[in-house]
């Protein structure tokens, strides 16, 4: 059971003992976060969670006339997550990663948690934390500049499932249009964030570049999210986000010394590879992304090849060939 879990219930039952004349038993606290957080723990673990509490100095009693819990001292705080230099140091490097993230609202708030954190390194532990990570780099993509106002009404409109009104600048085109969306879901990848949505003038699921949406404003008008909607039918996890492509499997061959590298990492949650004679490699996988496939397998130049589908292995054959034609 994840360390997080257990300080998510750890702290449900210290704000549940803060109620005066409440009482709760561990059953209580089972039914209660349940319907609360949607996760379920069996009575035992609340027990035990309780008895953790105990052995932290938390004045918890049994009152049998109330079956239930209390505080003896309604001044009682929690004690401060005791973090170790290690625990600290994973949190700072983390922090480098969220580079990524920085077009976004999600890393301002991020940023806050962790100098929060860092706030519960134990005294005994003297260390600057900002020379902590010196000797780690993080090396992220580029991102693009996304308008702070567009973010919170999008947010807004993906809570409370209500229409919005954007301007959107499609590419290679000098004027945005309006369009209106009911936002469905949004994903990062790659530097870039993207809305998924009911495009009203197109009658179907699109997907916007936030960096493109020029302007935003909620309508008042609701939506109900389709219930068969699923954001995996749109996106791939290996290969990110683009238009809605046909799913098909697709081959690659590998040639030595690339080959190699290819191994050393999980390219695809569907992938499998099959090693051949000479040192070369064939990567499979199943994915709706045919166009960011090509892009990746550009940038290993004449060591990669697609094997399969037909009808990719010939838009590969046409883009290659008028990418050398500048060359001769």
């Amino acid at each position: 059971m994840s360390f997080r879990a257990q300080m998510q219930r750890v702290a449900f039952i210290d704000r549940r003992l803060r109620h005066k004349r409440d009482y709760p038993s561990a059953a209580r606290f089972a039914e209660d976060y349940l319907n609360e957080a949607g996760d379920s723990f069996s009575v035992r673990t609340w027990k035990r969670d309780i008895e953790f509490l105990r052995d932290q100095g938390a004045p918890i009693e049994y009152e049998p006339s109330r079956h239930g819990y209390f505080y003896t001292d309604e001044n009682f705080q929690l004690p401060a997550l005791n973090l170790t230099e290690g625990d600290l140091l994973a949190i700072l490097v983390a922090d480098r990663a969220l580079s990524s993230y920085r077009n976004s609202p999600f890393y301002e708030r991020l940023r806050t948690v962790f100098e929060r954190l860092s706030a519960f390194l134990p005294e005994r532990v003297s260390v600057q934390t900002q020379d902590m990570a010196h000797h780690v780099s993080v090396i992220s993509e580029p991102v693009t500049e996304i308008n702070a106002k567009v973010w919170v009404t999008l947010q807004a409109c993906l809570e409370q499932e209500v229409t919005a009104r954007i301007q959107y600048q499609a590419p290679s085109y000098h004027e945005s249009v309006p369009r209106l969306v009911d936002p469905y879901h949004i994903v990062g990848h790659k530097g870039e964030w993207y809305l998924l949505g009911w495009s009203h003038h197109d009658e179907m699921v699109r997907i916007y570049a936030l960096a493109r949406v020029k302007g935003c404003r909620m309508e008042r008008t609701s939506f109900d999210r389709p219930k068969d909607f699923r954001p995996e039918d749109y996106i791939d996890p290996g290969f990110g986000v683009f238009v809605k492509e046909p799913e098909l499997d697709v081959a690659i061959r590998f040639d030595p010394p690339i080959a190699s590298k290819i191994q050393e990492r999980f390219w695809h949650p569907k992938q499998s590879i099959e090693e051949i004679e000479g040192g070369s490699i064939i990567l499979r996988f199943t994915t709706n992304q045919q166009t960011q496939t090509l892009f990746w397998v550009s940038s290993w130049g004449p060591n990669a090849e697609i094997l399969s589908p037909p009808e990719l292995r010939t838009r590969a054959a046409g883009w290659f060939s008028g990418a050398a034609a500048r060359y001769q």
